[in-house]
C-alpha cells in the first residue's frame, strides 16, 4: 500500500513513477490517502484499489507566517500521528497488507509488516528564531524515521545533489537508502503533444491560501502584458478548462505526457519551489523560475540552494513581476548536467522481497 500526504500534489505527483516500477514487477498495488491527492492519482491509475486513509490537514494564513502555524499545529500533529497510526493496524487486517510505503507519512509504520517512509527532509529548515532548536528538531525527526524499517530519499547520495542541508547536513538514519530523484515523468525525450503551443506556462500547487494568492498575481500580469500562457491550477478533482483571454488558458489539473508535454516545449515556466517540482522539471530537462511559498522555509532554502547550484532563478512571490522575470530567464543558462542516470530506485525495489520475508516471518 502507498500512502502519500495530501499536502498539495507534489508527494502524490513523486509517486506515480515508483507505483508505474511496482506494478510493472507485478505487485498488487493499493492506494491509501484522500482529498487532492487521491483524486490525482486515480486519474493516473483509475484501475488500482483505493482505501480511504484521512491525514493530518494544514492551511496557511494570509496573516501568519507558515512555519509560525505549523509550529502552533505541532501538538495536534502529533496526537493524528498517532491516530493515523490506528487507522494502518485495521488497515492491515483488513487488506491483509505485506508493505507500507509511507510519502511523508509519520505515522504509517508496523511491527507486524515492513514499512518504508519516503523523505528529503531529515533535517527541517528553521527560522532564523528557532534556530537554536535545528540539532533537537532533527534528534527528534531521526527517532520517528526509526520507526520504519527503511527511509528512502529521493535524491542522490554525496555532492552534487538536489535537498543540500535537507538530506545531508547531519548523520543519516541506519535505515537510510539513497533512491535518487523520483518524477512522474519517465523520460526527457517528451512527444509534443499539446493541441495549443505556449509561451508561459504557471503550475500552481500547495495548501490554500497562497495558492489562490499566487494565481492572482501571476493572472493579473499575463493580463496585462497580453502573453501566450496557460495557467494550471494544481486542483484535481474539478473541471477547470476555460479561456481567459484569447492568449490565456486556464485549466485546473493536466495528467502524465500532457502535462510534461506543456512544460517541456514552454519558454518560461513559473512554479513553486517544491522538491517534486524541481525533480520534475530536472527530470525532462527544463529550468524555471521559482515561486517559494511564503514563511515555508523548506522551500524558501530549496528555492536559493538550486539557484546556488545555477539550475533555476528564484523570487520572492511579494517581488514577483513577470517582465523582470522573463528577462533574468532569457539571461540565464542552466547547468543541466545535473540530470544523470541511475540505478538506484531498481536496486532499493529488488530489496523489497527480501525485507518482506525477513519482517513477516523473522
Amino acid at each position: 500500500m502507498i500512502c502519500p500526504l495530501n499536502w498539495g500534489l507534489g508527494h502524490a505527483s513523486r509517486d506515480v513513477y515508483l507505483i508505474s516500477c511496482l506494478l510493472d514487477r507485478k505487485y498488487e498495488v493499493i492506494i491509501g490517502g484522500e482529498g487532492a491527492s487521491m483524486e490525482f492519482l486515480k486519474a493516473e491509475f483509475p484501475n488500482l484499489k483505493y482505501v480511504h486513509l484521512p491525514s493530518f490537514q494544514i492551511r496557511y494564513s494570509l496573516k501568519c507566517r507558515a512555519w509560525i502555524m505549523i509550529v502552533l499545529l505541532l501538538p495536534i500533529f502529533f496526537a493524528w500521528v498517532i491516530r493515523e497510526n490506528r487507522f494502518l493496524q485495521q488497515i492491515i487486517r483488513e487488506y491483509n497488507i505485506d508493505l507500507v510505503i509511507s510519502d511523508t507519512r509519520y505515522g504509517l509504520w508496523s511491527s507486524l509488516i515492513p514499512s518504508i517512509i519516503i523523505t528529503h527532509q531529515l533535517s527541517f529548515r528553521l527560522p532564523r528564531l528557532l534556530k537554536p532548536l535545528q540539532y533537537i528538531i532533527y534528534r527528534i525527526n531521526l527517532k520517528a524515521l526509526k520507526k520504519f524499517s527503511q527511509c528512502w530519499i529521493p535524491d542522490f547520495p554525496g555532492y552534487p545533489n538536489l535537498s543540500g542541508d535537507l538530506a545531508h547536513k547531519y548523520k543519516l538514519p541506519d535505515n537510510a537508502l539513497f533512491i535518487g530523484p523520483l518524477s512522474k515523468f519517465r523520460r526527457s525525450d517528451i512527444p509534443y503533444l499539446s493541441k495549443k503551443g505556449f509561451e508561459i506556462a504557471a503550475v500552481l500547487s500547495g495548501p490554500e491560501p497562497q495558492r489562490s494568492l499566487l494565481e492572482k498575481i501571476i493572472t493579473e500580469q499575463l493580463v496585462e502584458n497580453h502573453r501566450n500562457a496557460i495557467i494550471i491550477c494544481g486542483l484535481p478533482g474539478k473541471k477547470i478548462s476555460e479561456t481567459l483571454t484569447s492568449s490565456i488558458t486556464r485549466v485546473s489539473c493536466l495528467a502524465g505526457d500532457e502535462l510534461g508535454s506543456v512544460l517541456k516545449f514552454s519558454k518560461y515556466i513559473f512554479c513553486r519551489s517544491g522538491y517534486t517540482s524541481i525533480m520534475d522539471l530536472l527530470t525532462i530537462g527544463k529550468s524555471a523560475m521559482l515561486i517559494p511559498t511564503p514563511g515555508q522555509t523548506e522551500q524558501e532554502y530549496l528555492a536559493l540552494y538550486m539557484e546556488r547550484q545555477g539550475l533555476f532563478q528564484s523570487v520572492r512571490q511579494k517581488h514577483f513581476n513577470l517582465e523582470e522575470a522573463i528577462s533574468r530567464l532569457d539571461k540565464f543558462v542552466p547547468d543541466m548536467l545535473f540530470n544523470k542516470k541511475h540505478d538506484l530506485l531498481d536496486k532499493a525495489l529488488e530489496g523489497l522481497p527480501s525485507l518482506i520475508e525477513r519482517i513477516k516471518h523473522g
